[in-house]
């Protein structure tokens, strides 16, 4: 694999001040088997006071989206853009292993796609796509790198696979049991009274949250430690609000032990929403199965991570060209159609292939030439003197242009699963969801997800799995990936760009004024019992669906583990915080009486009883779930380690 861009930018350790560590007992600790309040050797406590104050993660080996600039991606060129979507379609389709050996069906392919090229600049501009080095390339990475490696993994039995470049999917369609295990008790929660179901804010109805962390998470000098009695401080810092930390709220995840040969989890601490006795009986088995599903999927992302293949690059963009103006060649679609079949009877043929698209035909003509220079028809970039930008998205016409980008001598490679990224083992922090996707005849269409990353720096998210284990009566849909760019030229000016620059071409980002720098890198097909692991490097955008009979409900139904970051040993997890929900307060008070507690007189009983962490109300959790949502939401909408940096084209 190509070195460039693979260099790992932990976040930047923040000292907090050294304090004695200490913990008092509790009567919460008789609560359950998850309630283990000793020490464990990776977990310390700093201590502010008497107050709980967790400590920030030290560097990681893993990045984060909100690790700032030194996280944003190298932009990808237009050239590599159209060549990852083909290979991923190719790679979805049934049988792909077998069918790209052969040259006719992948020529058809490669007509379809050619057709199908994604827009450049917004539609601004039709650069012609698919040249000699491009088929060359692609067809060598799929049948060369990809079809051993997955050939590979299936003969061990292993059926995930690459998807997008640092995604993972495997398909679970063997394990009919287990599937209707999960459908069976979730069914426990989809059937609580109407007044009771979850709706999730501002989803329209559509959206059912069955399992969210948003309801009862951490509340920062609110929510206790069970190891102090004393509420829990966030991570100290001064800029807390500006660099991707919340003050706030924090989510609260559980405990996941995975075996060390990988064959078994254990969910050691409870879930949060999930914590009942018979909640505990009926899913916990069933989603430690799951899990353990799982781990190669996120040994496999930690794996890329490490290896920084999430910014890996085929095109190089040629260093030191300049982006405006250059030699372009414009091409009728007659001619095109020439050169086009040509190439492809070369390589059905496995001929050599040398069709070169700049070179001048009868009706093509060619600008910015060096011999042109002093024809005023050739000098600079003035829309109003040139018709050949005129021209631009005419549907006649190709942009042939030599400043596209160049491939590098290397293609994607499988990562290696070290040690040190392996999840066998080891004591995980796991944050559950459940959520279903309801349509009806009078609500038959989902609009679509915003583009988002899961939490901030609090929980430090690296990556997400979910598993779409029931669907029906509703059309294919895809999950989007885009990166935050951080090569834009004159970044560290006034990030302007001149109006006529090629670079917007070259990168196909978008040429209009204001325009964010971020770029979509890719979709996944999100179909029934798949499963899929991606970084949280990524934002990502649930696209829309709609009822495939619009006059019968269809429904999407997914679960979600939220892996935080393996080396964040002090964020808080179930087993230091006790359920939050008012219904334990009288589980635990059952409990206590039914013990050696319950001979106490009444008043010491109630004295101790007291020492129990307070319980948050519904009413009170939605206001918190409420202001956690707009905090959240108001830090990615105005971020720029998320929405990327804000760069304009000057006009001169």
């Amino acid at each position: 694999m190509s070195t460039l861009g693979t260099n790992i930018h932990p976040s930047n350790p923040i000292s907090i001040e050294d304090a004695e560590s200490g913990e008092i007992n509790s009567p919460i600790s008789s609560f359950n088997e998850f309630s283990d309040l000793s020490p464990r050797p990776t977990n310390e406590f700093n201590l502010s006071g008497s107050k709980v104050r967790f400590t920030l993660p030290p560097p990681s080996a893993y990045p984060h989206p909100l690790d700032g600039k030194p996280s944003f991606a190298t932009a990808i060129t237009y050239k590599e853009t159209y060549i990852r979507l083909f290979s991923d379609a190719v790679r979805n389709k049934p049988n792909w292993t077998e069918k790209v050996l052969d040259r006719e069906l992948f020529v058809k392919w490669l007509r379809e796609a050619q057709k199908q090229a994604p827009p450049c600049d917004g539609g601004r501009h039709r650069v012609l796509t698919w040249d000699k080095d491009d088929v060359a390339y692609i067809h060598d990475e799929l049948v060369n790198v990809y079809k051993p490696f997955v050939e590979g993994l299936r003969e061990q039995g292993v059926r995930l696979e690459p998807d997008v470049d640092g995604v993972w999917r495997e398909d679970w369609g063997a394990d009919e049991e287990l599937r209707m295990e999960l459908i069976n008790a979730v069914a426990t929660l989809e059937n609580a009274p109407k007044d009771k179901k979850d709706w999730h804010p501002g989803s329209n109805k559509q959206v059912l949250d069955l399992v969210h962390p948003s309801l009862w998470p951490i509340i920062y000098n609110r929510t206790l430690s069970l190891q102090t009695g004393e509420p829990i401080q966030p991570p100290k810092d001064t800029k807390i609000d500006s660099i991707g930390f919340s003050n706030k709220f924090c989510w609260l995840p559980s405990e996941f032990e995975v075996s060390p040969d990988g064959t078994k989890t254990t969910i050691t601490s409870y879930i949060n929403n999930l914590a009942s006795d018979e909640q505990k009986s009926l899913f916990y088995p069933i989603l430690e199965k799951i899990f353990t599903k799982f781990v190669p999927l996120f040994n496999h992302v930690l794996a890329d991570l490490k290896a920084g293949t999430h910014d890996f690059r085929r095109v190089f963009a040629i260093a030191g060209r300049k982006w405006w103006c250059d030699d372009l060649i414009k091409l009728s679609n007659e001619n095109h159609k020439l050169k086009w079949d040509k190439l492809l009877g070369q390589f059905i043929n496995d001929d050599y292939l040398d069709v070169d698209f700049l070179e001048k035909l009868p009706h093509a003509s060619k600008r910015f030439d060096a011999d042109d220079e002093g024809d005023p028809e050739f000098e600079g970039c003035d829309d109003s003197d040139d018709e050949d930008l005129d021209q631009r998205g005419d549907p006649g016409i190709y942009e042939v242009r030599d400043n596209m980008g160049q491939y590098l001598p290397s293609s994607w490679e499988p990562p290696e699963i070290t040690e040190d990224v392996m999840l066998e083992g080891k004591s995980l922090k796991v944050i559950v969801k459940l959520a279903n996707i309801i349509l009806t005849p009078n609500n038959p269409t989902y609009k679509g997800g915003s583009w988002h990353v899961e939490a901030m720096l609090n929980e430090r998210i690296i990556s997400t799995g979910i598993y779409y284990y029931d669907q029906e009566n509703v059309t294919d849909s895809r999950l989007a990936f885009r990166r935050t760019v951080g090569n834009v030229p004159n970044w560290e000016s006034a990030q302007i760009l001149e109006q006529n620059s090629d670079w917007p071409i070259v990168f196909n980002m978008s040429s209009k004024s204001q325009s964010w720098a971020v770029q979509e890198i890719g979709q996944t097909e999100t179909k029934k019992n798949r499963a899929i692991a991606f970084p949280n490097i990524y934002q990502h955008q649930v696209q829309p669906f709609k009822l495939l009979d619009p006059t019968k409900p269809g429904y999407r139904k997914i679960l979600v583990f939220f892996l935080c970051d393996p080396s964040n040993d002090d964020l808080p997890t179930t087993r230091i915080v006790a359920p939050q929900q008012p219904e334990f307060r009288v589980e635990i008070e059952n409990m206590l009486r039914d013990g050696p507690m319950g001979k106490l007189p009444e008043e010491v009983f109630r004295m101790v009883f007291g020492m129990i962490p307070e319980v948050i109300g519904r009413e009170e959790a939605e206001g918190y779930r409420r202001e956690l949502m707009k905090e959240r939401a108001s830090f990615g909408n105005s971020s720029t380690m998320v929405q990327g940096l804000c760069y304009s084209l000057c006009e001169h």
